[in-house]
């Protein structure tokens, strides 16, 4: 049976959150009544076909994350440099053999992970992920992008395609690949849409919304 390992990116260090990483590491950034990094943390744990769960962080966040009651392994900053990038990181330093299954710890969305790795498990797939059309323009324009017709991929394209790229990824285990638009564009990639609520804190008009969507969730 085909194992999967979830892992959660609390390495990053919220640059376009401007004065508000100098205070608190982006992880760690309240969203109303939690830390940002929960949300990603509580979807992985909901799943029934994650075999074990690590956390890739860094030095400064370690201490408050070690704390989570699931593994961490401090990244390597100079090799560390995206999602991707800390797969192969993890991959080396823990010698899985798992599947990855990849959250960032700045979005929020009610993505059910055994969906996404049921689908890339009857698909054969290589690399699986989500793309949503509920993404307002101004935020195409900061992340990743996707035409599922033509299945073309741009990251932070002036003119965004019809599709945001959202997390999590489920990525093979073997897979080797270039770059991302590779990894996107492939013939054994596939992808899920969704409709869902999705938000992601990487700046502060963003978590401005997620802390409202929060709060109002609890009433």
């Amino acid at each position: 049976m085909e194992k999967f390992l979830g892992v959660l990116f609390c390495g990053g260090r919220g640059t376009r959150l401007g004065e508000i990483s100098r205070y608190v590491s982006k992880p760690l950034i309240p969203v109303y009544d939690r830390p940002a990094f929960m949300f990603g943390l509580e979807l992985l744990h909901r799943s029934r076909l994650i075999s074990d769960i690590i956390i890739l962080t860094n030095s400064e966040n370690d201490k408050a994350l070690s704390k989570a009651g699931v593994p961490t392994l401090i990244q390597n900053d100079k090799l560390v440099h995206d999602m991707y990038t800390g797969w192969e990181f993890v991959k080396k330093k823990t010698r899985t053999k798992s599947h990855g299954v990849l959250v960032p710890s700045d979005n929020i969305s009610e993505i059910s992970a055994d969906k996404l790795i049921r689908t890339f498990l009857r698909k054969r797939s290589d690399f699986l992920f989500s793309v949503s059309r509920n993404i307002n323009r101004k935020k195409l324009k900061q992340m990743g992008t996707f035409d599922p017709v033509r299945k073309r991929f741009s990251y932070k394209p002036a003119l965004p395609y019809s599709h945001g790229v959202i997390a999590p990824f489920i990525i093979s285990n073997g897979l080797k690949f270039r770059d991302d638009k590779e990894l996107f564009e492939s013939g054994s990639s596939h992808f899920v849409e969704y409709e869902g609520i999705w938000n992601d804190i990487g700046d502060p008009e963003s978590l401005y919304e997620a802390i409202l969507w929060r709060r109002k969730s609890l009433k």
